[in-house]
């Protein structure tokens, strides 16, 4: 969280003028979206906006049970460096007296040694009656996140979606990444990240992503994938003024 974050310098201050509009204005964000599973927002689809939480509100999304379940009983080593309680590395030589602690536990406690994966946290949340939106916003950073400490290759736009899916209730899920455009072109996505896109729509990266999801599911959850926007697209868009937002959280523009 540096002076140039995306959350404080394009996150709070594009997405609290959108919510001040009284059009339907989070279907038009979502149509933006390029680069992403190619399906269409239904136009039966309700997304006037109902709430929506980011900023200081931003809220946690907790993993699917069926995912940490998996982890328990597939554990492999650490991705990144990280301490290893006995009772991990037990599970790490998979022993089955820990596999059935764990497993036990995950009814009872949301938080300890057998959880392998934490809340995720997009940087906005967005209800609609019909649908949940889950949106990554980037500034600086040169590509998205596509590793937990547990598991190599969940890209952190699917934790995003796999955890919206889970209490979706019968909504329709969306996600897109929001990110700095470049010139000479800002309102087109740079090339970067349109390979992301790309990579997070690979076989090996939805195998690596869902493991404790079926073929069905899982290309449900696929098609909500909208791709990627700029921010200068989005201001373009709504006709406010890209220039005007802050360059850092303590100067201003």
């Amino acid at each position: 969280m540096g002076e140039r974050d995306s959350s404080n310098t394009r996150v709070v201050p594009v997405l609290d003028q959108l919510r001040a509009r009284n059009d339907d204005w989070v279907r038009s964000l979502l149509t933006l979206a390029t680069h992403g599973s190619g399906a269409a927002v239904p136009g039966d689809v309700s997304l006037l906006y109902t709430s929506g939480f980011w900023g200081s509100r931003e809220r946690p999304l907790e993993p699917p049970v069926a995912l940490l379940s998996w982890l328990i009983r597939n554990c492999e080593p650490p991705v990144r460096t990280t301490s290893i309680p006995p009772e991990r590395a037990r599970l790490l030589e998979g022993d089955p007296s820990t596999i059935a602690t764990a497993l036990d536990r995950l009814r009872s406690a949301k938080r300890g040694w057998h959880i392998f994966e934490g809340p995720s946290y997009p940087d906005a949340y967005i209800e609609t009656p019909g649908a949940l939106v889950v949106i990554e916003g980037k500034r600086t950073e040169a590509g998205p996140t596509t590793d937990t400490t547990w598991r190599s290759g969940r890209h952190q736009i699917w934790r995003h979606l796999d955890a919206a899916w889970e209490v979706r209730a019968r909504r329709s899920v969306f996600g897109l990444f929001l990110v700095e455009g470049t010139a000479p072109n800002p309102t087109k996505v740079p090339s970067v990240w349109q390979d992301a896109s790309a990579s997070a729509l690979t076989a090996e990266t939805l195998r690596c992503s869902f493991p404790h999801r079926g073929a069905t599911e899982r290309a449900a959850i696929v098609q909500g994938f909208l791709g990627v926007a700029t921010w200068q697209a989005v201001c373009s868009h709504f006709g406010s003024d890209f220039a005007a937002l802050p360059n850092t959280t303590v100067g201003g523009p």
